[in-house]
């Protein structure tokens, strides 16, 4: 279905041009001359986007935006003003509108502000068709790449029983949301959640966390207090970065889930551990096995399912998603107008390695918001990430980019994708090495792009 643009122009001659031009690109356009035409049109129908002029025979354009807000809250309005009349522009914006542009009208950079508009709306509509479409209750993992999609369906698979949880993977890919998202689909969600980070308490204190203490236990324990094993009763306790464990404590947290209880410390009463563990770590755990440094009964322990969440250089193809998901939600706590994403800085933080993944994404962006004034340029990002630009390793010179946003990822990726094939000689095995991802999902991007493999000896395709 063609997307729907409303014009609201008093100057039938403009209307004409950009109406003219919007058509040829297969819009469907439609012009309302004065504001309360254009309100009439938001009440009886959904459009995705509004161009607004700031000088209406019958109201303001200014006081016209929160009034289409009202109306359509998710239909970005961009609106038009005369030549030196910035300062309206900036004020638009503060009221709500998403861009602007200037007359006398210059088509390229018309084009460009209206594409980048439709670019974010298309973005909206494939979150909120993601959230709609999952109804899993792992609507805060944003994503619908493959590695993300296995994970979630061995998530939903598990939830509802009571086994023991074990999510891996690096720091700020989102443990906690999926842990959450878990208990939520349990038969305990009616339950407490308790997240407990083991790495942040210090030993001689982790043992009372977790199990309570008696009075007068030890110095200082002046009343007894219950542990997060007894206030996550009939619900959830979550055991973040476990792999930092002691291994001492290791040997409690065994017992206490082999035998379903415990004792407070101090205390010589039993006490039964109705509760489900879900354990998260950034580290391997394998490794921590074969190096004695975490107790393999319990590692197996632990393993009633063993999921590992991806990290975000692994999934980059939800990267568009998680932008307009990320900064949506940034405006709203910074109280702001969610900002848009310049071609050029889009090219930073598609190459971007991301070592900090999701979690680093959303900083960055939050800062990025509040250092631009609606559109995030490369200058208002790190330094590690500007940097990013330059392209993958070995990719030479940044190329331009033209076209949609989508359409801009997918150059970046295959022509990432080809200079690693080509340095490892079409070993694809190789090729994901270099690119920081995993075999399978280098294989999935080939196959999305159709890129023909080649093997060096030979030059025979051979995906």
């Amino acid at each position: 279905m063609a997307e729907r643009i409303v014009i609201c122009e008093d100057d039938e001659d403009l209307a004409f041009v950009l109406r003219e031009a919007l058509v040829r690109k297969d819009y469907e356009v439609e012009v309302a001359p004065t504001a309360g035409g254009l309100l009439d049109k938001l009440r009886t129908g959904a459009w995705d986007l509004i161009l607004l002029d700031v000088r209406l025979p019958d109201m303001d354009g200014l006081d016209a935006i929160p009034k289409c807000r009202d109306l359509a809250p998710e239909t970005p309005i961009i609106v038009m003003t005369a030549h030196g009349t910035r300062q309206i522009a900036m004020e638009a914006i503060t009221r709500g509108a998403y861009d602007f542009f200037t007359k006398p009208l210059k088509m390229a950079e018309f084009q460009v502000v209206v594409a980048r508009a439709l670019d974010r709306r298309r973005l909206q509509l494939q979150v909120k068709a993601l959230r709609a479409g999952q109804g899993t209750g792992f609507e805060e993992l944003i994503g619908r790449s493959e590695p993300l999609k296995r994970v979630l369906d061995m998530a939903q698979r598990a939830a509802p029983t009571d086994l023991t949880v074990l999510i891996e993977g690096e720091s700020g890919t989102g443990k906690e949301v999926l842990a959450r998202a878990i208990h939520r689909l349990s038969s305990r969600k009616d339950g407490p959640f308790i997240p407990v980070n083991c790495a942040a308490i210090p030993e001689g204190l982790l043992e009372s966390e977790l199990f309570g203490h008696e009075r007068g236990a030890f110095t200082g324990a002046i009343r007894a207090r219950p542990g997060r094993f007894e206030l996550a009763k009939d619900g959830t306790l979550f055991l973040d970065e476990i792999g930092d464990m002691p291994l001492a404590m290791q040997s409690k947290i065994l017992r206490a889930l082999q035998e379903r209880e415990f004792e407070r410390v101090g205390g010589t009463r039993s006490i039964t551990a109705d509760v489900r563990v879900i354990a998260a770590t950034h580290g391997d755990l394998d490794a921590g096995v074969t190096q004695g440094t975490f107790r393999q009964d319990l590692f197996y322990r632990l393993q009633g399912v063993r999921l590992r969440l991806p990290a975000l250089r692994e999934r980059i193809d939800d990267l568009p998603l998680l932008v307009t998901h990320l900064l949506e939600r940034a405006a709203q706590r910074l109280w702001r107008q969610p900002a848009t994403v310049s071609t050029e800085a889009l090219r930073c933080l598609w190459t971007y390695a991301w070592p900090g993944n999701i979690r680093e994404l959303q900083h960055v962006l939050e800062g990025a918001m509040v250092l631009s004034d609606g559109v995030i340029l490369p200058e208002h990002l790190p330094p590690a990430v500007q940097r990013s630009s330059q392209g993958p390793p070995g990719a030479g010179a940044s190329p331009a980019l033209s076209g949609s946003l989508d359409e801009a990822m997918e150059e970046w990726e295959r022509r990432a994708i080809l200079d690693a094939l080509q340095k490892a000689g079409g070993v694809q095995a190789r090729a994901a090495k270099i690119l920081g991802i995993s075999e399978r999902s280098l294989w999935y991007r080939i196959k999305k792009l159709k890129i023909q493999v080649r093997t060096a000896e030979d030059g025979v395709p051979s995906a």
